[in-house]
């Protein structure tokens, strides 16, 4: 046979090809894209140390090698389907119009629930239907949903467990190139909102729950900052303290607590200079009632 280099056969270039999402998706003409930003945002809980999100970012890439990658986090507690939408609604906003957001917080991988294409306020958004979209569906603006079925945008064979490389990064890839979402499959609009723990009020007294801790130990609550707005000298109870309502975290003496209205408009409890969650011991879930310093 001698040194030269061995032929791939025939069946063997056409399965490589078939694998190859950019060859098997429709051809667009370039006048018949519609204009992107040319960015895919990536919200996922694949975590740093496996080879998913690299994974997925080469399947988003070999549909738009043009295309830019922005990591938002892979660090969505596995499975969290309420802070994967927390996170959207909060991060989504900030990027150009035009931009693909990608969310991969899928436990029903290889079920019947449906891969989705959004659009809302020139957005776009790719991702399963299971609730991680209930920030954007309840925000102000009009939704135009498409379910996914057009397998040509699909990587093959598509896994009965990673439809994040096969489905979804695929699809967010193609969309950044400007194919229109009506190519993807047909209209949907009854589209799943994961359940939502809402704040009581009774009187001057509002009643909510911790949702989590960020990485600074911050307590995010359910409360919004409208709510907190008509009480007068607002405190803050959980935990067994009382802590006062201040603009920032400077407003009080290191190691204190206090609550403030962060950066997104919800009510967060703090300590200053170091963790309210582990001075406090609160898990999500745990009650939070703001009252009006004069009386309850």
């Amino acid at each position: 046979m001698g040194g030269g280099v061995m032929p791939i056969p025939q069946t063997a270039r056409r399965l490589r090809q078939a694998e190859t999402p950019a060859r098997i998706a429709p051809k667009i003409p370039k006048d018949k894209r519609e204009k992107r930003s040319g960015i895919v945002t990536l919200i996922t809980d694949f975590g740093l140390q496996a080879e998913y999100a690299g994974a997925l970012k080469g399947s988003i890439l070999s549909a738009n090698p043009r295309c830019q990658v922005v990591d938002v986090t892979h660090q969505i507690p596995p499975l969290d389907i309420r802070r994967a939408a927390f996170v959207l609604k909060n991060s989504y906003p900030y990027f150009p119009e035009g931009t693909v957001h990608l969310v991969v917080v899928d436990p029903g991988v290889g079920t019947g629930r449906r891969p989705l294409v959004l659009r809302k306020n020139r957005h776009f958004f790719v991702g399963p239907d299971n609730g991680v979209f209930t920030g954007v569906l309840t925000a102000p603006g009009k939704v135009e949903g498409r379910a996914v079925t057009q397998e040509a945008f699909f990587r093959k064979p598509v896994s009965a467990t990673f439809h994040g490389r096969d489905v979804f990064g695929p699809a967010a890839g193609h969309l950044s190139a400007g194919v229109p979402p009506r190519l993807f499959g047909p209209p949907v609009a009854d589209f799943t909102r994961a359940e939502e723990t809402l704040p009581e009020r009774k009187g001057n007294r509002l009643t909510g729950r911790i949702l989590w801790a960020d990485p600074f130990g911050n307590l995010l609550t359910n409360i919004d900052a409208a709510l907190v707005a008509p009480i007068a000298n607002p405190v803050v109870r959980a935990g067994g303290h009382e802590v006062p309502v201040r603009r920032t975290y400077s407003d009080v003496r290191p190691g204190e607590y206090l609550a403030l209205v962060n950066s997104f408009g919800v009510l967060e409890i703090a300590r200053a200079e170091q963790s309210a969650s582990q001075g406090l011991g609160l898990d999500r879930g745990a009650p939070v009632v703001v009252v009006s310093r004069r009386g309850v």
